[in-house]
């Protein structure tokens, strides 16, 4: 099979990629070169790799390219993949969890455990993946900024209303507000349906007397969100009042997932396939 040589500008251009996925570009522009019939890398195929590159990396770090980079299967490579909404940086008007709370919480978690290295030893071959890995996205409110819907794990923050029916003049103005369409006022106080709410405060700052307040913040804890080739959105399975009780049904979940899970399986499609509850 012939070399495969690089024109001195795609070489140069090559040299500004960033260095942990420099040798993957060089490999797979090489690929498709070949592919084509050809035997040498213009700037021109670099070109376009780069911007194939580039819709795919979006806005991502540095540190979140580096995880989905593959990697060898050897002990101690990260497993668990750790993302929250930067609500506390950005001075969201919506936060209602401190993210960087419960994110020190499942990093301690992940340290103290060694259930990075559990799920390392399930996957079979020298290579471990992006799909390998267990994702946990964090959301400070129900926006889910962070995509909570499509990780493994997803935690989101919510509260529950209540009202004071002796200020409310059923003025229907929290219904009308209401993003879930979970509020109905018909000649009296408001009725929330919880099942459809999914814990904002909009109820409470639109209300004019100020008789609808919020219980404590908890989280919603998401199960079972992946893309790929049959994407899934996570669906509820319990809450959590504190990041100890949301720790303790996280690893009992992915305990349960790594004793019970069938080979190969990732742990979207096990969760599915439970169809269990918290």
């Amino acid at each position: 099979m012939p070399e495969i040589l690089w024109e001195k500008q795609a070489e140069k251009a090559l040299t500004k990629v960033p260095f942990f996925v420099r040798g993957m570009v060089r490999r797979k522009v090489g690929e498709r070169v070949r592919k084509s019939g050809r035997d040498r890398v213009t700037i021109e195929d670099f070109r376009e790799a780069e911007a194939r590159f580039r819709a795919v990396a979006g806005n991502k770090s540095d540190d979140e390219l580096k995880r989905m980079v593959p990697m060898d299967n050897v002990p101690g490579v990260g497993m668990v993949v750790v993302e929250s909404c930067h609500n506390e940086l950005s001075g969201c008007p919506n936060v209602l969890i401190k993210t960087t709370e419960w994110r020190k919480a499942i990093e301690d978690w992940i340290a103290e455990s060694g259930v990075s290295e559990k799920l390392r030893e399930r996957v079979r071959g020298d290579k471990i993946l992006y799909h390998h890995k267990l994702k946990i996205s964090i959301s400070g409110c129900p926006n889910g900024c962070s995509r909570p819907q499509i990780a493994d794990f997803g935690i989101v923050g919510y509260v529950e209303p209540d009202v004071d029916p002796a200020d409310c003049m059923t003025c229907g103005a929290c219904g009308d507000e209401c993003p879930d369409e979970a509020i109905t006022v018909e000649g009296g106080p408001p009725v929330f349906d919880l099942s459809a709410c999914r814990g904002c405060i909009a109820c409470r700052d639109i209300c004019p007397n100020g008789c609808i307040s919020l219980s404590g913040p908890r989280v919603r804890i998401l199960t079972g969100g992946k893309l790929g080739r049959h994407p899934h959105l996570a669906e509820v399975a319990g809450s959590a009042a504190t990041p100890e009780e949301l720790i303790g049904k996280i690893d009992s979940i992915v305990n349960g997932f790594i004793e019970n899970s069938e080979d190969g399986e990732r742990f979207a499609d096990y969760w599915i396939r439970r169809n269990g509850e918290v």
